[in-house]
């Protein structure tokens, strides 16, 4: 009789190239193209949707976007890390300095940074439009406002650059 032989899944199926397993409670997302790594909560792994961008960015040269995912609908971004090619002179004369963006760090004529939404996305609006449906959409406003509020201030400490 053969001794049955199990094949292991992997730990993290990967539908975006630079999400990787990280210590035990968190993904590693590293972008090689740009040389820098951030860890994510794993709670954020049925949450979100990456997604990377390069074209339509107004001074951006490469946005990368943690899309917010409920039920199957995919909202605006929870998290939104952003990589400019400017000096930082450049920066702060486009008044970035006092926009919603927040510079993570600068390097070799590049600047990181990231965003969040200011608001609750539309789509958690009562029909008049004047206020958010709690509730009809109690369970995913409380968890978008975790990730943004309790999540990302840890996230962004773990940035880094190779």
């Amino acid at each position: 009789m053969k001794p049955v032989t199990r094949i292991r899944k992997p730990a993290v199926k990967r539908k975006h190239p630079g999400l990787l397993a990280g210590p035990p409670k968190t993904l590693l997302y590293q972008s090689p193209k740009y040389g820098f790594s951030i860890r994510l909560p794993r709670s954020w792994k049925c949450y979100t949707v990456v997604r990377s961008r390069t074209r339509r960015l107004e001074d951006a040269e490469y946005a990368l976007d943690f899309l917010f995912k409920y039920k199957g609908k995919v909202y605006e971004s929870a998290l939104t890390l952003l990589v400019f090619r400017m000096t930082l002179k450049q920066w702060r004369a486009k008044g970035y300095d006092e926009s919603p963006i927040v510079r993570l760090a600068v390097r070799n004529g590049l600047i990181y940074a990231y965003m969040v939404p200011e608001e609750l996305p539309d789509e958690f609006l009562n029909a008049k439009g004047d206020d958010y449906d709690y509730a009809r959409f109690g369970r995913p406003i409380r968890i978008l406002s975790r990730m943004v509020n309790d999540d990302i201030p840890g996230i962004v400490r773990t940035f880094k650059l190779r």
